[in-house]
């Protein structure tokens, strides 16, 4: 068994390692990366704060509160980013026959997927997370006990799993449709409008939708509401703002986004045609 781990690992870090210094050929296209993302990650907790210069809160939360949740959400999508950005281009592997070597390989062809990219533009995500989330930290006053910084890696952890669950269960449609590709905008934007800003501010049923059906809410609005100590609003028998629940979601929907991957692959894939 730990030899087997061991095996695994080894093959995740020299990929990895192949991974960086064949994009670090491209210098200049990292560079572009470098200046747009943090400017983008600026420009948008700057907006907000325009806005809440003019309305005290958001249903409820002050600046500094959204700021550390738009500050902790940018973390997990850059973990997403820099681990899991395959996961977005499912479609084009599935129509160019890039599973045939994954699964002529000793190895699960799931774990081959989820190594086969670790795009270092992700780093460039976390830059305006940081600052942002640190700016929020000061705000809110928050205390760098160890069991909140134990917090703050659950939920970034539970918060990375369920993006790319979600990612790979829209992007594994393609082994039925061969087209998932429209829903990488998608997920994008509702991403950026569920867990960027609190989620009481939408009307109920949006609210429900994305937290039973969609369970997106638990990347940073509820185990914030906990952190912070603000009510989540929802009238539910069962506390959803307990922090715990973030990465046994994130788990949860791990497990079913690679069954589903599985499903798809090894019923419907139709390998490279001629």
């Amino acid at each position: 068994m730990i030899d087997t781990i061991k095996y695994y690992w080894s093959v995740f870090i020299i990929n990895v390692k192949l991974q960086i210094a064949s994009q670090l050929e491209y210098a200049s296209y990292m560079f572009c990366w470098l200046l747009m993302i943090p400017i983008q990650g600026f420009a948008g907790i700057y907006v907000l704060k325009t806005i809440m210069s003019r309305v005290d809160t958001l249903n409820g939360w002050n600046f500094g509160q959204v700021a550390f949740l738009f500050g902790l959400a940018l973390l997990s999508h850059g973990f997403q980013d820099m681990l899991f950005i395959q996961t977005r281009s499912i479609e084009y592997s599935v129509l160019n026959g890039e599973f045939d070597r994954m699964l002529l390989r000793p190895m699960g062809a799931f774990y081959q997927f989820c190594i086969s990219s670790f795009n270092l533009v992700g780093l460039f995500d976390m830059i305006p997370g940081i600052i942002i989330f640190l700016y929020g930290c000061k705000m809110v006053k928050f205390i760098w006990s160890p069991i909140n910084i134990l917090y703050i890696i659950l939920i970034t952890f539970g918060g990375t799993l369920i993006r790319a669950a979600v990612y790979t269960i829209t992007g594994s449609i393609a082994f039925w449709t061969k087209k998932s590709s429209v829903f990488v905008d998608l997920n994008l934007a509702i991403f950026e409008r569920t867990t960027q800003y609190p989620m009481s501010i939408y009307p109920n049923w949006f609210i429900r939708l994305f937290t039973f059906i969609i369970p997106i809410g638990f990347v940073s609005f509820y185990p914030v509401s906990g952190l912070l100590n603000i009510s989540s609003k929802m009238n539910v028998p069962i506390p959803l703002d307990l922090i715990i629940w973030c990465p046994i979601v994130g788990i949860i929907c791990f497990i079913i986004a690679r069954a589903f991957f599985l499903l798809g692959l090894n019923s419907k894939y139709e390998s490279a045609g001629s």
